[in-house]
C-alpha cells in the first residue's frame, strides 16, 4: 500500500504488459455469461405470455406498493478516516395504477396529476461503524444494541404501530399467529451453540444466554453482527440490514392487509428492489420467508384471492447484464425461464451445482416487455413448492401461477427514464436515495457535530502533507 501522496511511476505497468505469463493467462479465459452462439439455446426456454396460465385480471390490479432502500458509509473526519458512520434509509411508495394508465393515453402529462397519484413513506437510522461504541460496550455489542433499537422503533407505515421487529416475529409465526419467541443458533457473546430450539431464545424484549448471562437481542436473529468489522468498513453488514429492512417492510404490508382488509391483496402488486433472496448471514431466513409466503398464498387461495402478487426487480448485476446480451434473441412479450443447467453454464458454476437452494424464495425469469426491453424478475412459486429444489416441477411454467399477470402489470408500468426500470421502483428509489456529493458532506458534518470528541472539519480538500511547513 502506498503512502499518502506517493505517486506510482508512469511506466510501472510496462513490466506487467510485457510479461508473457500474464498474456497467456488472459488468453486462456472466456466469458461465461456472454451471448450464446445459437438462438435455439434461448428460444427453447421462452414462452409468449398468452400461452402461460393466467389467474386474476390486469384490470383488478389497481395499486402497487414498492419498497426500496439506500445506504452509505462516511468517514467522520480526515484526522480519523477509520472512524465511520453508516446511514440507512428505507422507503415505501404506493402508486395508483389506474391514474398512470390513464396518463399514458394523454399527449401532454400534467406533473401535478403524477404527484397526486402516489404517496411515500420513509424511515432513517444511523448505525455505528468501526471504532465507535457506547460507553462501556464493545463495538460489536454497540452494533447489536443500535440495530435492535432500530427494528423496535421503525414503523413500516406512518398510519400503523407495527414495527419491523413485529414483522420479524410475524415471519417466524404462521398466518394469524405471530411468534412470541425465536431460537438462535449461536450466542453472539460466548459462542455457545444451541443444543435445541429452547437453549437460546429471544423475544421482542430480548433474552439472556444461559452460559455467559449476557444480553441477547431480537436483532441477533439477523446475524449481521457476524460481519461487523471493528477496524474497517462495515458497508457489507449495512447492506444486509438494508435488505432485511426492505423485505420485512414488504412482509408487514402483506400481513397488515391480510389481517385488516384481505380483499386489498387482490388489487395490489408488491414490488421489491432486487431478487426475492437473502444472502450471507441472512440466508437462513430464506426458509422462513418461503414457508410464511407459501402459507399466505394458500390462505389467499382458500378465500378465492389471487395473491400475493409479489415480484423482485433487478436493476443491476450478472443476470441484468446477461439479459442485455440476449434480449434480441427473446421476442417481445415473451418470458424466458432460467433452468439450473442454464444458470450454472452462464455463471461458470459446476454442472451439478444446486443454484439458489439456500438463498432464493422466488425464481428468476427474464421478461422482454412488449416495448422491447428486458426485465429480470423474481416470482413466488405456487404454495408448497421451493423455487430451486432442482426438480422438473419447479422449472415448469405451471409452478408460477402469478407470472403472467405480474408481467402484464409490469408492461403497463415501464419507464424510459432508466434502464431495466418500472415507474413504482423509480419512485421508491427516489424516496429512498441518499445523495452523493454535497449530501454525503452533510452526513459527514452531522456525525462530526453529534459524536463527542470529533473535530468539525468541513474543508473540501485537505492540503497534502508534503506542502505543510
Amino acid at each position: 500500500m502506498s503512502y499518502a501522496g506517493e505517486k506510482a511511476s508512469r511506466l510501472g505497468h510496462v513490466a506487467t504488459v510485457r510479461n508473457e505469463a500474464v498474456k497467456a493467462a488472459l488468453q486462456r479465459w472466456t466469458i461465461t455469461n456472454g451471448r450464446p452462439n445459437s438462438r435455439d439455446d434461448i428460444e427453447g426456454l421462452c414462452s409468449p405470455l398468452e400461452e402461460l396460465p393466467l389467474v386474476g385480471s390486469l384490470d383488478d390490479v389497481e395499486f402497487s406498493i414498492t419498497v426500496d432502500g439506500s445506504d452509505t458509509e462516511v468517514e467522520t473526519t480526515r484526522e480519523h478516516p477509520t472512524v465511520k458512520v453508516g446511514y440507512l434509509r428505507v422507503a415505501g411508495s404506493m402508486v395508483r395504477l389506474d391514474v398512470f394508465r390513464s396518463l399514458a393515453r394523454e399527449k401532454y402529462i400534467d406533473p401535478r396529476k403524477v404527484r397526486r397519484s402516489y404517496t411515500e413513506y420513509a424511515f432513517d437510522t444511523a448505525l455505528p461503524g468501526s471504532l465507535l461504541a457506547r460507553p462501556g460496550m464493545s463495538g460489536v455489542d454497540t452494533w447489536r444494541t443500535e440495530l435492535d433499537a432500530f427494528l423496535s422503533s421503525s414503523r413500516f407505515d406512518s398510519s400503523t404501530t407495527m414495527t419491523l421487529a413485529d414483522g420479524l416475529l410475524a415471519l417466524h409465526g404462521t398466518r394469524g399467529a405471530v411468534a412470541t419467541r425465536i431460537p438462535l443458533r449461536v450466542c453472539p457473546c460466548c459462542g455457545l451453540k444451541a443444543a435445541d430450539e429452547s437453549t437460546l431464545v429471544v423475544t421482542a424484549t430480548g433474552g439472556t444466554c444461559p452460559s455467559c448471562n449476557e444480553q441477547l437481542y431480537l436483532a441477533d436473529v439477523l446475524r449481521t453482527h457476524e460481519e461487523y468489522n471493528v477496524e474497517g468498513s462495515n458497508f457489507t453488514p449495512m447492506g444486509r440490514v438494508m435488505t432485511a429492512a426492505e423485505r420485512l417492510m414488504s412482509l408487514c404490508y402483506l400481513n397488515f392487509f391480510a389481517d385488516m382488509a384481505p380483499h386489498v391483496l387482490r388489487h395490489t402488486i408488491f414490488m421489491t428492489d432486487g431478487p426475492l433472496a437473502l444472502f450471507g448471514p441472512l440466508a437462513p431466513l430464506k426458509r422462513r420467508f418461503q414457508e410464511h409466503l407459501s402459507d399466505l398464498s394458500e390462505w389467499c387461495s382458500q378465500r378465492d384471492l389471487v395473491a400475493p402478487l409479489l415480484v423482485g426487480i433487478e436493476k443491476t448485476g450478472t443476470f441484468v447484464e446477461h439479459a442485455e446480451q440476449i434480449k434480441d434473441l427473446i421476442r417481445p412479450g415473451h418470458v424466458m425461464r432460467l433452468t439450473n443447467e442454464y444458470i450454472n453454464r452462464i455463471s461458470g458454476r459446476p454442472a451439478t451445482n444446486h443454484y439458489g437452494i439456500d438463498e432464493f424464495y422466488g425464481r428468476r425469469f427474464i421478461y422482454r416487455t412488449r416495448a422491447g426491453d428486458p426485465l429480470v424478475i423474481t416470482v413466488l412459486p405456487a404454495p408448497g413448492l421451493s423455487p430451486y429444489d432442482d426438480s422438473q416441477d419447479v422449472e415448469g411454467w405451471d409452478a408460477y401461477p402469478t407470472l403472467r399477470l405480474i408481467c402484464e402489470v409490469l408492461d403497463s408500468l415501464r419507464t424510459r427514464m432508466y434502464e431495466h426500470a418500472v415507474v413504482p421502483i423509480a419512485l421508491a428509489h427516489s424516496a429512498a436515495a441518499l445523495p452523493l456529493g454535497v449530501g454525503r458532506s452533510v452526513l459527514t458534518m452531522m456525525a462530526q457535530q453529534n459524536i463527542p470528541g470529533l473535530k468539525l472539519d468541513i474543508q473540501a480538500v485537505r492540503q497534502p502533507t508534503y506542502f505543510e511547513k
